[in-house]
């Protein structure tokens, strides 16, 4: 399975120094040329030491940035022209996903983005998806996943505090064996608002609000 995975996660996971897991979880992440940009120069030039981590994964070579042709940057103009909430970054990230096939997953936590991309049959999956899958697979323990939880809330990602309290309980009630393959990962609990607990669909995605910018992803630097 193909991953690519827009602006935000790849943000939001070098800010609490868990961008590991997405190599931990699908060995290679494929972004555009856009999305590098965002995620990676123009962090750098404001001086955000997500971006230097971001750029280090690249240097290593497993996060790919993947070149569009001119018809699907047409397709990525023609989507930012007609659907108001979405920008470039975020076009490109669903048509390259397209573009990759029907087993491609999109990781994006935007839930304008998320709809369109799904209305276009590609899986998409959100940062709150990569910290569980992570747990589930024995890359986090208990503790771990609940403190990174808390570590991108105390760094801006926006949770409502009942949603935020349930699904640290989640964490700490879940007891599941840890299998090699996500699909095979079946939760007990009652799904939580605006999230879909289950691992064989679009699961773990929880953005409550609109689109968060990287402006606002790094309004603070530490």
């Amino acid at each position: 399975m193909s991953t690519v995975s827009n602006t935000s996660p790849l943000i939001w996971l070098a800010k609490i120094g868990k961008l590991r897991l997405l190599k931990d979880l699908f060995g290679a992440v494929n972004v555009t040329e856009q999305i590098y940009k965002e995620a990676v120069e123009k962090g750098l030039d404001e001086g955000f030491s997500d971006a230097l981590v971001i750029k280090d994964a690249y240097d290593q070579g497993w996060i790919k940035i993947m070149s569009l042709e001119e018809k699907d940057n047409q397709t990525c103009q023609s989507i930012i022209k007609n659907t108001f909430e979405l920008h470039v970054g975020e076009a490109q990230a669903i048509v390259l996903a397209r573009k990759m096939g029907k087993d491609t997953l999109l990781l994006i936590d935007d839930s304008s983005g998320r709809a369109f991309a799904e209305a276009w049959g590609v899986k998409v999956k959100g940062t709150l998806y990569v910290i569980m899958a992570a747990k589930h697979k024995g890359f986090l323990n208990d503790a771990e996943a609940k403190e990174t939880v808390l570590s991108l809330v105390r760094k801006g990602f926006r949770l409502e505090p009942t949603l935020l309290a349930r699904i640290i309980t989640e964490i700490e009630q879940q007891k599941l064996p840890v299998h090699t393959h996500l699909g095979a990962v079946q939760l007990n609990s009652k799904p939580l608002p605006c999230m879909d607990w289950s691992f064989g669909q679009d699961a773990f995605y929880a953005n409550p609000t609109k689109r968060a910018s990287p402006e606002r992803m790094r309004k603070h630097k530490k």
